[in-house]
């Protein structure tokens, strides 16, 4: 088994090719999708370190090959370990825990007493990988993620907004102001009421994202007033080769919640899929936002449990 750390000029085609067969053979987010991936190196590395100053997670990604096929990813999401692991090989998840309970620690904060808080991502399907952390002494958090799907192809939504509102898809609204907007909806404590002028968090993500090799087929979903002030926002990646879509961002300024707009964006979303041909698209949700989600249509397919272990 050959391990060799990700570069983006040699192995970024690799990766996308790994990542769109493990997706036709599973039909499941188990494995990452591809366009899942290309949201991490370029819009949330992006913001990481471009505007944060942290590390990049690409920096920290690793791949594991057998016969210069690669078998599995160490993907970093952040400060988090996320793994990739083609089926039959998963004999190397105990390596892939041994190299980035090493390798990963500059991703993570440490605590008063110079420890830190390894955090592991794993879909509770896996159960050997369950399995595995808890023979490390891992503990799972009571928190956890979910998968959730939407099959577009069996959907056809009527859209109903109050008067005054309208969906739009973003062509002809400022960069910046849907930026801003984005950003608010996730930072409802920075929310001046004010779209225009500049802004910085968020901004060079929000462009990087352009980079993606999905760019040109995906588009953003939004709810606005007449009077043109944003009120919800999602950005849905498209990817042809695999049939798919996957959405992230999703957020809904706080001043417009709890009016059923995220609800009705998405059907939005997925009818303009329908339109496209797309068989599946994915969403991942936490907390609260998976009952948004199931209101949707969207059906949970796996859930996704946080293992903690102190370092």
């Amino acid at each position: 088994m050959k391990i060799k750390k990700f570069n983006k000029d040699e192995d970024y085609d690799r990766v996308i090719n790994f990542l769109t067969e493990e997706y036709k053979n599973n039909k499941n987010m188990s494995c990452w999708l591809p366009a899942r991936f290309d949201d991490l190196i370029f819009r949330i590395d992006t913001l990481y370190h471009d505007e944060r100053g942290l590390n990049r997670s690409q920096d920290f990604t690793y791949i594991f090959e057998e016969d210069n096929h690669i078998v599995g990813l160490v993907v970093p999401d952040g400060d988090s370990f996320n793994s990739c692991i083609k089926s039959g090989y998963e004999n190397i998840f105990s390596q892939m825990l041994d190299l980035s309970e090493k390798e990963l620690l500059p991703l993570f904060e440490k605590n008063k007493d110079g420890s830190i808080d390894f955090l592991v991502i794993s879909h509770d399907s896996l159960k050997y990988q369950a399995d595995e952390l808890k023979k490390r002494g891992y503990v799972r958090d009571k928190a956890e993620d979910y998968d959730n799907v939407q099959h577009p192809l069996d959907t056809n939504y009527i859209i109903e907004l109050p008067k005054g509102y309208k969906q739009v898809y973003g062509e002809k609204l400022d960069d910046n102001m849907k930026a801003k907007a984005c950003h608010y909806g996730f930072h409802p404590i920075d929310d001046d009421g004010i779209l225009t002028g500049d802004f910085k968090e968020g901004k060079l993500a929000y462009q990087g994202r352009k980079k993606s090799r999905y760019y040109s087929d995906s588009f953003e979903s939004l709810i606005v007033t007449e009077e043109g002030d944003i009120c919800t926002y999602c950005f849905c990646y498209v990817d042809k080769n695999t049939s798919t879509a996957f959405i992230e961002p999703v957020c809904t300024r706080e001043k417009y919640r709890k009016k059923g707009f995220a609800k009705q964006m998405l059907y939005g979303v997925i009818n303009k899929l329908k339109e496209m041909n797309i068989e599946n698209c994915y969403i991942n949700s936490y907390d609260w936002r998976r009952k948004v989600y199931n209101a949707a249509g969207f059906e949970t397919e796996d859930s996704i449990g946080f293992w903690y272990k102190k370092m």
